[in-house]
Protein backbone atom coordinates (compact mmCIF):
# COMPACT_ATOMS: atom_id res chain seq x y z
CA UNK A 1 0.00 0.00 0.00
CA UNK A 2 1.31 3.68 -1.23
CA UNK A 3 2.03 5.82 1.59
CA UNK A 4 -0.54 9.01 2.02
CA UNK A 5 0.39 12.30 1.65
CA UNK A 6 0.26 14.09 4.93
CA UNK A 7 -1.39 17.32 4.74
CA UNK A 8 1.16 20.65 4.49
CA UNK A 9 1.55 22.33 7.56
CA UNK A 10 3.33 25.24 8.66
CA UNK A 11 6.33 24.66 10.97
CA UNK A 12 5.58 25.05 14.47
CA UNK A 13 1.54 25.63 15.65
CA UNK A 14 1.57 28.63 13.76
CA UNK A 15 -2.43 30.42 14.49
CA UNK A 16 -3.04 33.14 11.47
CA UNK A 17 -4.97 35.96 12.62
CA UNK A 18 -6.68 38.64 11.05
CA UNK A 19 -8.16 41.90 12.46
CA UNK A 20 -11.97 42.20 11.33
CA UNK A 21 -10.87 44.90 8.51
CA UNK A 22 -8.23 42.16 6.70
CA UNK A 23 -11.43 39.97 7.12
CA UNK A 24 -13.76 41.92 5.58
CA UNK A 25 -11.47 42.80 2.86
CA UNK A 26 -10.57 39.49 2.35
CA UNK A 27 -14.48 38.58 1.53
CA UNK A 28 -14.89 41.21 -0.88
CA UNK A 29 -13.85 40.57 -4.94
CA UNK A 30 -10.57 42.32 -6.12
CA UNK A 31 -11.27 44.84 -7.79
CA UNK A 32 -9.24 45.76 -11.26
CA UNK A 33 -9.69 49.39 -12.00
CA UNK A 34 -7.78 48.81 -15.28
CA UNK A 35 -10.30 46.17 -16.78
CA UNK A 36 -13.37 48.86 -16.27
CA UNK A 37 -11.43 51.99 -18.02
CA UNK A 38 -10.64 53.46 -14.90
CA UNK A 39 -7.16 52.88 -14.82
CA UNK A 40 -4.02 55.42 -15.36
CA UNK A 41 -5.38 58.09 -17.74
CA UNK A 42 -3.09 59.57 -20.28
CA UNK A 43 0.58 58.87 -21.60
CA UNK A 44 2.36 56.06 -19.16
CA UNK A 45 5.53 56.03 -21.06
CA UNK A 46 7.89 58.56 -21.55
CA UNK A 47 7.59 61.06 -24.27
CA UNK A 48 10.09 63.07 -25.81
CA UNK A 49 7.77 66.11 -27.19
CA UNK A 50 5.89 66.23 -24.55
CA UNK A 51 8.99 66.87 -22.03
CA UNK A 52 10.31 69.17 -24.45
CA UNK A 53 7.21 71.53 -24.14
CA UNK A 54 7.13 71.51 -19.89
CA UNK A 55 10.98 72.57 -20.58
CA UNK A 56 9.97 75.24 -23.43
CA UNK A 57 6.86 76.42 -20.87
CA UNK A 58 9.50 76.63 -17.57
CA UNK A 59 11.30 78.86 -19.50
CA UNK A 60 8.54 80.94 -20.73
CA UNK A 61 7.75 81.08 -16.86
CA UNK A 62 11.09 82.01 -15.63
CA UNK A 63 11.37 84.63 -18.27
CA UNK A 64 14.32 83.57 -19.90
CA UNK A 65 15.03 85.69 -23.32
CA UNK A 66 15.10 84.38 -26.63
CA UNK A 67 18.56 83.72 -28.55
CA UNK A 68 21.60 83.79 -27.58
CA UNK A 69 22.48 85.97 -24.45
CA UNK A 70 24.47 89.12 -25.31
CA UNK A 71 27.50 89.55 -23.23
CA UNK A 72 29.65 93.24 -22.67
CA UNK A 73 32.80 92.81 -23.92
CA UNK A 74 35.76 94.75 -21.66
Amino acid sequence: MAKKKRACRGKGNTVWKQSAEEATLAQKPHYNGFACGHGAHGPTKYDRNRSKRQWKAQLRQEGASRGSFLFAGP
